[in-house]
């Protein structure tokens, strides 16, 4: 039978999670907005940005089109590599 303690401590249990669920919305939005303020790099505590952000920023690279078989390359290449391509 369901007993006064047990109907405290559910209420007590729901409101522990609650509370959690909108501490960690909060958290949440605090990290989203930090991210918009900083234009989307992740900041690192430290100071700087993360090594993830220097090589995604690093990592590319201009694409051209072959002329002949229409597969896009690095800019700068010699060949396309597609077989059968004279290029």
């Amino acid at each position: 039978m369901i007993s006064l303690s047990k109907i405290i401590t559910l209420v007590g249990l729901l409101a522990i999670v609650w509370f959690g669920f909108r501490l960690l919305s909060k958290v949440q939005r605090q990290r989203q907005e930090a991210l918009r303020r900083h234009g989307g790099v992740k900041a690192n505590p430290k100071g700087g940005t993360t090594a993830r952000g220097k090589a995604a920023a690093s990592g590319t690279q201009e694409m051209a089109k072959c002329d002949v078989c229409g597969v896009y390359v690095a800019a700068g290449s010699g060949r396309c590599g597609t077989p059968g391509c004279p290029r």
